[in-house]
């Protein structure tokens, strides 16, 4: 018997790709990342400014990596919060961003992402992520 998709196997999914896009993104597997995103995602950051479908998605990669200069980053997400609609979600978190260079770890900045969601083809991804960096080390 098969067992409908139901509001908890969402709201699984969906605390998974939260993870998901931190552990992608900081282990260098960015087509990965991208598929966090649906196929016209949009991300947007005061850094980097905004990056919007996939091709706009493969230029932040590219311009990410670069500026780490072989910098181990490490994004930890806390304080996830999203409110399920059929298949759209809006959320939120909190993020401390560290970076560690040559034996070295610092707090590199700490914000929230403001996020919408969308479920595509049965799998959640962000529709938009958006970064607010509330201050930088």
């Amino acid at each position: 018997m098969e067992i409908a998709r139901g509001p908890m196997e969402d709201r699984e999914e969906i605390r998974d790709l939260y993870t998901l896009y931190s552990i992608t993104i900081d282990s260098g597997r960015y087509d990965d990342w991208i598929d966090c995103f649906t196929e016209d995602g949009i991300f947007e950051s005061p850094r980097f400014g905004k990056h919007a479908w996939r091709e706009g998605l493969c230029k932040f990669v590219k311009v990410y990596r670069e500026s780490l200069v072989g910098a181990q980053a490490r994004h930890v997400v806390t304080g996830v919060y999203f409110e399920i609609q059929g298949d759209r979600a809006i959320g939120s978190c909190y993020f401390i961003y560290y970076h560690s260079k040559d034996g070295r770890t610092a707090l590199a900045a700490v914000g929230h992402y403001d996020d919408e969601l969308r479920k595509v083809a049965g799998r959640w991804r962000f529709a938009s992520r958006r970064i607010s960096v509330d201050g930088r080390a």
